[in-house]
């Protein structure tokens, strides 16, 4: 049996404390790899400044929202302090299909969902990978979230209070990244991504998956 040179698109969920720079890792990543794609998840907030509609965010109303839900059209989604977040199915079903690797930043709970919902899909199950950007104290997450300038003091003190809940569960993850510096956090996380496209587990599969294909297909009549 012949490994076959890539194996079929995973999904690699970055989760971890507003302020520990997963979204610059993931748009780092995608960036440098042209064959990873970045999901635009789904909100409830209105855009801050500088944000697009479709590649930051897809910004929807309450409404927009609940229309969503009621369609079954979310893969997770979850109240977070005002707002609300989701992905939809529809954005990661369709490119893993194609064999595309896909990236998203998340929240613990978003994480705790998708890792649920791909354990019990049979097709999906092996292809999430899960990977927790830690700070290296709190202070690190006070600083970087004045620094950013995004969020009132109110806003700042629940990101905090939520930060305190979300490193607990860096445990449930795949991997843990403890934050350094910029170019320190990616070569960890590119690290883990090459790392996971050469796993003897995924590349027996996809070989077994194709040779039994290959099988299927030879047994077809011919038809001149």
């Amino acid at each position: 049996m012949m490994p076959p040179k890539d194996v079929r698109g995973l999904l690699f969920l970055i989760a971890g404390p507003a302020g520990t720079g997963k979204t610059t890792l993931c748009e780092r990543l995608v960036t440098e790899h042209p064959d990873v794609e970045r999901i635009v998840t789904c909100t409830t907030r209105p855009p801050r400044a500088g944000e697009k509609q479709g590649a930051d965010y897809h910004f929807l109303s309450d409404k927009e929202f609940d229309d969503a839900l009621a369609d079954d059209e979310f893969l997770e989604w979850a109240q977070v302090h005002t707002a609300r977040y989701g992905t939809k199915k529809s954005a990661v079903y369709n490119r893993l299909a194609h064999h595309i690797d896909l990236i998203i930043a998340v929240d613990v709970q978003g994480a705790r969902s998708i890792r649920q919902t791909f354990d019990a899909d049979s097709a999906m199950r092996g292809r999430l990978v899960s990977i927790f950007i830690m700070p290296p104290d709190m202070k690190t997450i006070h600083e970087r979230l004045i620094g950013r300038g995004k969020e009132t003091p109110a806003q700042i003190e629940r990101r905090l209070k939520t930060a305190l809940y979300e490193v607990e569960q860096w445990t449930q993850q795949d991997y843990c990244i403890v934050t350094g510096t910029k170019d320190e956090d990616y070569a960890r996380l590119e690290g883990i991504w090459r790392a996971e496209k050469c796993r003897v587990i995924r590349l027996r599969a996809e070989a077994m998956q194709r040779e039994a294909w290959m099988r299927s297909e030879s047994q077809l009549p011919f038809n001149p």
